[in-house]
């Protein structure tokens, strides 16, 4: 573990305009999510709003939420076409490969790496959201049901992120775009399918469930994020043992 997490600091510590430029990104996120929730809680609590007010907030958290625990304002994902020719993630699994690092260390390497990127970025989202929207929010929840609302979610950010080390390591560049719009538009068609069914935001029903038993509500999100790093940790070892690198 160690090791692992030698690797990933040196890593990170060398993409700091990257992270920077995550961190605002994060911030931006923070305030939009808040000023589009209060906004949403404000036409009808229990969820008839319109869905070009209450959409944003589910897509917000569902779909980019997740995707803080990658550097997007790095080379390798603002640039296409270095992604797709280049295979900067495969020039790196390489060099790992002729260092004979072992797997473990590796796998335990992009997992680390992608919860410090995660963890900085949602602690600065997080913030933002709670200093927005904390005095509207707690009008309607206790401190307790609010602190299990934002658990809930971020529970579930280091659960979903655990598929980014994935796709970089695990898969190529294509794979990485064609798995990105893929999900996206899974989400969106899983969001208008909870609508139809439901007849409420997905936020507003987690909102709801996390209000009836905050602690409840608390342990489940972290035994959901350690889970999730752990099965997509597992996942990446049984991909990269079997990864024959050109």
């Amino acid at each position: 573990m160690r090791d692992a997490c030698r690797i990933a600091w040196n890593e990170l510590k060398h993409k700091y305009i990257a992270l920077l430029a995550n961190v605002l990104f994060s911030a931006l996120i923070g305030f939009f999510l808040a000023y589009d929730m209060v906004r949403a809680l404000a036409g009808d609590e229990r969820g008839s709003m319109q869905p070009g007010v209450s959409f944003p907030v589910d897509l917000w958290l569902i779909a980019v939420v997740p995707t803080l625990g990658a550097l997007a304002f790095s080379r390798e994902y603002i640039s296409f076409g270095y992604l797709v020719s280049e295979e900067p993630f495969l020039k790196r699994l390489r060099f790992f490969r002729i260092w004979a690092i072992p797997l473990k260390v590796v796998a335990w390497s992009r997992m680390l790496y992608m919860m410090m990127c995660l963890g900085i970025s949602l602690l600065v989202c997080v913030s933002v959201f709670i200093t927005f929207s904390g005095s509207a929010l707690l009008g309607v929840l206790s401190v307790g049901e609010y602190a299990a609302f934002v658990f809930v979610w971020v529970g579930y950010a280091f659960a979903v992120s655990g598929i980014n080390p994935y796709l970089e390591f695990g898969t190529n560049g294509k794979a990485i775009l064609i798995g990105s719009f893929t999900a996206l538009l899974l989400i969106i068609a899983g969001i208008l399918m909870f609508y139809s069914y439901f007849r409420q935001p997905v936020y507003l029903w987690v909102f709801e469930w996390a209000r009836g038993n905050p602690p409840v509500a608390m342990i489940l999100s972290v035994l959901v994020a350690v889970f999730g790093v752990a099965g997509f940790r597992r996942a990446l070892m049984y991909r990269l043992a079997r990864k024959d690198l050109p």
